[in-house]
């Protein structure tokens, strides 16, 4: 038998050769997820919409424990697992259970009770989702069985946090779930000096990697800058240009989705206003297919000191939006690092804003005084003294105003336009019979809006009973009501009242037969009922979030607006198009296009 300090000999080197083995087997499995070939490289500046919206902590939990399984147990053992498993409790492959502590009321650990009412206060998350989907189980979440699949959950939240950190440590470029929480404490709004704080422990990735700088790469190609290269001009492009934004798909009815927009409108009509026998259909009716949805997200709004600022000025604009970004923490770079305001002295924990832009919602003569001071300031030395940052957005509920007035001039506003039994006026006189004045006058939007509402619903109708009458011999729609029509039937109508009674281009070939033959009433009831509808076109998309059906109602509306001299609003609204679909970078472009519509009441 050999001597003792022989066999301990051994027995150590044995224990350090084995550790070696275990440390280098844990080594190579981190290896393996910080490479190229696992698919956390995530690259902040250049990154995805898609990459954004199919990161999932459940997925990149799964990943992991199937690329590293032996790194994943040893995690599970240093949090626990085993002795949660060895108490009988609730067992997944990501592990259960709760952590031992000093004992609070009830009998549970003191820790729980701090921990359940953390859970407690969380709201307006989809918390049994998470822990679900962590879990790997659907069993309803009551009681002990909540609590431990929680603990189960944020275990499977800490080993992927620890093994994300490894792999950034290994490897920069993978860094999906430091990129992700940056986007979050970025949307957020928390400091600037927070996230930099955890990007260096390795949570986040820094301030500089979350932020699309585009401001110089914008000012490279601007038409203000004094040294623009010819190169870097960006093609001009036109009103035609944008007519193909959206394209549209094959259908075998061979109806546009602006079709079947106003189809659905004329089935709402006549379902909701018509006879009562049609109000059944109601539920029946869908909602038309979104052409591009905004997702719904909400977005936290906070409410700005007032100003005593003259905003119908260029310098009064400067003044508005140089107050405004010093309310939310952003300051001239090249200014001290402190200020005095009303309260007293003020750390400004101020980002270098130099290389980003900010979105500035407004109307036209906002938008006007920004370019003035844009073109005023181009030859200024740093970005921040040209406006370099400032990106202006027109607002939309001031465009939808300006056609409302479009269509007062075209309608009512011209003497020869009141003359005819079949024309707006007599709509108003029926309906507004003391208001006639004022909507011959002047009338604001909101008469406006209203009537365009009102009158619109009696002129489908009409066409309605028009339609029944010519095609199956119902004298009015009470008397189509007694037939008992189906709602598939209802549907086939309305899709040939689409091509039947709204202005196409066929209007052109009526026209071009000679003048006696021409039927100036109808045509102009086929004129009034396609733009009545791109109004409601334009409102419904607006209120839904509907992006892609905005954009091709300003299309349309385009033409309109210059027709009837609104060539303001029709210069600034092309050019908008064109900036943001051929001109900005596409992490700007997606940022100005879901963002152009808020809803601050929720």
């Amino acid at each position: 038998m050999p001597p003792l300090n022989i066999v301990l000999r051994a027995m150590e080197q044995c224990q350090i050769t084995s550790c070696d083995i275990v440390k280098y087997t844990y080594l190579r499995e981190i290896r393996d997820l910080a490479s190229g070939e696992s698919g956390w490289h995530f690259g902040a500046s250049n990154a995805s919409t898609k990459q954004l919206e199919d990161f999932s902590i459940e997925d990149t939990a799964s990943k992991m424990e199937s690329r590293a399984p032996r790194w994943w147990s040893l995690l599970g053992t240093l949090l626990g697992d085993e002795d949660t498993q060895s108490r009988g409790t609730v067992g997944t492959s990501m592990g259960g259970g709760r952590d031992d502590g000093d004992e609070g009321v009830d009998g549970k650990p003191a820790s729980e009770d701090t921990l359940d009412n953390y859970w407690d206060q969380v709201d307006e998350i989809d918390l049994k989702g998470i822990i679900n989907g962590l879990t790997g189980d659907s069993t309803a979440l009551t009681g002990e069985n909540k609590r431990l699949k929680r603990h189960a959950a944020i275990k499977t939240m800490k080993k992927t946090v620890i093994s994300s950190i490894l792999m950034q440590g290994i490897n920069q470029k993978s860094n999906a779930l430091q990129s992700i929480l940056g986007f979050f404490l970025q949307s957020a709004h928390a400091p600037q000096k927070v996230i930099d704080t955890l990007a260096h422990l390795g949570i986040s990735i820094s301030t500089d990697a979350i932020n699309l700088a585009c401001s110089e790469e914008l000012w490279k190609k601007s038409a203000l800058n004094p040294y623009v290269e010819g190169h870097n001009i960006p093609r001009k492009h036109s009103c035609r240009d944008l007519l193909n934004l959206h394209r549209e798909g094959s259908n075998d009815l061979n109806l546009s989705c602006r079709d079947k927009f106003n189809a659905w409108i004329f089935l709402h009509d006549l379902c909701t206003y018509g006879p009562e026998y049609f109000h059944q259909f109601q539920s029946m009716l869908q909602e038309p297919e979104a052409i591009e949805q905004i997702p719904l997200i909400k977005t936290p709004i906070y409410a700005a000191r007032a100003m005593d600022i003259n905003n119908s000025t260029v310098s009064g604009n400067i003044r508005a939006v140089i107050e405004l970004l010093q309310q939310g923490g952003i300051t001239d770079p090249a200014a001290p690092s402190t200020v005095r305001d009303d309260i007293g002295e003020e750390d400004l924990d101020s980002p270098d804003f130099s290389e980003h832009v900010v979105l500035v919602h407004g109307d036209l003569g906002t938008g006007e005084c920004l370019q003035s001071a844009q073109l005023r300031r181009s030859i200024e030395s740093t970005p921040w003294n040209r406006f370099q940052h400032v990106v202006f957005i027109p607002g939309l509920f001031h465009l939808k105003m300006a056609c409302a007035d479009a269509l007062w001039r075209c309608f009512i506003h011209p003497t020869m336009a009141r003359e005819d039994e079949t024309s707006l006026v007599y709509d108003i006189a029926q309906i507004r019979p003391k208001e006639t004045g004022i909507y011959a006058s002047k009338p604001g939007f909101r008469c406006m809006h209203q009537l365009i509402g009102h009158a619109g619903i009696c002129h489908r109708l009409d066409c309605w009973r028009t339609h029944v009458k010519s095609t199956i011999g119902c004298s009015s729609l009470e008397s189509f009501a007694v037939s008992k029509p189906i709602f598939e039937d209802l549907q086939a109508m309305a899709n040939e009242i689409v091509h039947t009674y709204i202005a196409t281009h066929r209007l052109q070939h009526l026209r071009m037969k000679p003048e006696k033959e021409w039927d100036l009433q109808y045509e102009n009831a086929l004129l009034l009922n396609k733009y009545f509808l791109l109004y409601e076109e334009l409102s419904y998309a607006m209120n839904c979030g509907d992006i892609g059906r905005v954009e091709t109602s300003i299309v349309s509306w385009i033409p309109i607006l210059k027709a009837v001299g609104k060539h303001k609003y029709a210069t600034h609204m092309t050019n908008f198009l064109i900036n943001v679909h051929f001109v900005y970078p596409a992490g700007l472009k997606r940022a100005v296009r879901y963002h152009v519509l808020m809803n601050p009441t929720g």
